[in-house]
C-alpha cells in the first residue's frame, strides 16, 4: 500500500531510466561550504544529515531495497563507531541524526561508507546506476531544544509528506540510539 501511495503522489516509476540529470539545471559551481573536518569526530558533536537520491529519482519505494537500507544503517554504524540516533528513509531522500562514539571517528567518513555500501546493496534489489548525489547536505545541531526539534521534524516527515498517518506506521523510520539529553 506504501509502495502505490509513493508512486501516486510523486507520479513515478520504479527503476525508470533517466537522463544525466546534470544536463537538467543549470549549472552553479559547486561551493566548498564544510567546516572543519575536525569537528566531524568530536564526542558529543550531534550532525544532521540530509542525503538526496540521485537526480532526485525515487529509489526508495520498494521495501527490500528499503529494509536492506535499513539493516546496512545498523551494520555500518556499529562498523565505523557512529551513533545514528534518528533516521527516516524517505521515497527520494535520507533524513539522520548521527555523531562518534569515541574521538577521531569521522562522521563524513561514516556517510561516505554507507552511500557506497548501500549503492552496491541497490544494484543486487534492480537498481540500475547511482544512488546517491555526490554531496549531502549537513548541519550541526547546537542546542538541546534544537535536538529535540529536529528528531520530531526527522520523525513526522513521512506523516507531512501522507505517507503515513502516524510516524509509528511508516516501517522506515526511528531512532536507533536514544538521544542524549
Amino acid at each position: 500500500m506504501f509502495l502505490l501511495r509513493s508512486l501516486a503522489l510523486y507520479g513515478c516509476q520504479w527503476n525508470k531510466p533517466m537522463t544525466d540529470c546534470r544536463y537538467q539545471f543549470p549549472y552553479t559551481p559547486p561551493r566548498n561550504q564544510r567546516l572543519n573536518s575536525e569537528l566531524y569526530g568530536q564526542v558529543g558533536r550531534i550532525c544532521h544529515f540530509t542525503i538526496c537520491s540521485y537526480c532526485r529519482q525515487m529509489p526508495f519505494i520498494t521495501a527490500d531495497l528499503n529494509d536492506a537500507i535499513i539493516e546496512l544503517l545498523h551494520t555500518e554504524r556499529e562498523r565505523l563507531g557512529c551513533f545514528a540516533h534518528v533516521y527516516c528513509l524517505m521515497p527520494d531522500h535520507l533524513h539522520l541524526l548521527c555523531s562518534p562514539r569515541e574521538s577521531g571517528i569521522s562522521m563524513l567518513t561514516f556517510i561516505n561508507q554507507f552511500k557506497g555500501r548501500t549503492t552496491r546493496a541497490s544494484w543486487l534489489h534492480g537498481w540500475q546506476g547511482k544512488l546517491w548525489q555526490p554531496r549531502n547536505y549537513d548541519h550541526f545541531v547546537r542546542e538541546r531544544e534544537d535536538l529535540l526539534e529536529i528528531a520530531g521534524y526527522i520523525l513526522q516527515n513521512p506523516v507531512r509528506k501522507k505517507l503515513a498517518e502516524k510516524s509509528a506506521d511508516y516501517p522506515w523510520c526511528g531512532i536507533i540510539d536514544q538521544l542524549p539529553l
